[in-house]
């Protein structure tokens, strides 16, 4: 059974399958001084996983000073896929201008609070889950894997570590380009620090990977970015991560 939410909340698409959120968003320019208004003024309508655009926003969200620039519009893949937490959930419009400006036609994105890499059942439905359902349904030219910070301080060795993204990175073709945002929460430093690292050296053997450096910008930077919770970013902190992403997509297709 098929069942519709109202605008702006999670779309239920069958009882076996896990659930996504996504915009139709038209053109607006992102700064951190018009982003509330802009994020309140945006028409949200609940949508199938994927989502297609036309047109862009007019200026991508400033959010880190050294940003690269945009890709290259001849290694474009049309389409890309993200999964994450709440993180990625909490950012989630900001992120749809910012793809969409950076020129990419198909966009999907799935978020949920608390989800992790593997454990969980189906709220929220574990990382893996979505990464078969996504690529089942349709196999995207690129994707974005935000994930880690629930699983951050949860396991002793490496090995647990390795073996978390192993499997996730098995259900990405080698020829897929792919950004893997690294962890942060202040809570569990050394969790984060454990997890980056080996994530760095796995998507070092793999290739065609890059780590997005959200870890880099929540220990770096001289703004407030997080709020106080010292895991989720403030307004602020949205642009940056979505900003952050932009950035090492630029890194892999340039």
């Amino acid at each position: 059974m098929v069942a519709s939410a109202n605008c702006g909340h999670w779309s239920l698409l069958s009882a076996d399958k896990p659930d996504a959120r996504c915009y139709r968003l038209g053109a607006v320019l992102i700064n951190r001084r018009t982003f509330l208004f802009a994020a309140s003024a945006s028409t949200l309508a609940a949508c199938t996983s994927r989502t297609r655009l036309a047109g862009g926003a007019d200026a991508a969200p400033a959010g880190n000073s050294n940003s690269k620039p945009n890709p290259d519009p001849k290694k474009l893949p049309a389409s890309i896929a993200m999964v994450g937490d709440s993180i990625t959930a909490r950012s989630q419009t900001a992120l749809q201008r910012v793809l969409t400006q950076v020129g990419f036609s198909s966009i999907t994105i799935n978020a949920e609070p608390s989800r992790r890499i593997e454990a969980g059942t189906k709220k929220p439905t574990p990382g893996i889950e979505l990464i078969k359902f996504i690529a089942a349904s349709d196999t995207p030219g690129m994707w974005v894997i935000a994930l880690g910070t629930n699983d951050a301080g949860l396991y002793a060795n490496d090995s647990d570590y390795q073996s978390l993204i192993d499997k996730a990175l098995k259900l990405i073709a080698d020829k897929t380009p792919l950004v893997w945002m690294n962890a942060y929460r202040h809570d569990q430093l050394k969790g984060c620090e454990q997890f980056n690292s080996v994530l760095r050296n796995t998507l070092k053997r793999r290739g065609n990977a890059t780590v997005g450096e959200w870890y880099q910008q929540c220990t770096d930077t001289k703004e407030a970015i997080l709020t106080n919770d010292g895991v989720h970013p403030n307004d602020a902190g949205i642009l940056v991560f979505a900003d952050t992403i932009r950035a090492a997509i630029a890194t892999r297709l340039t």
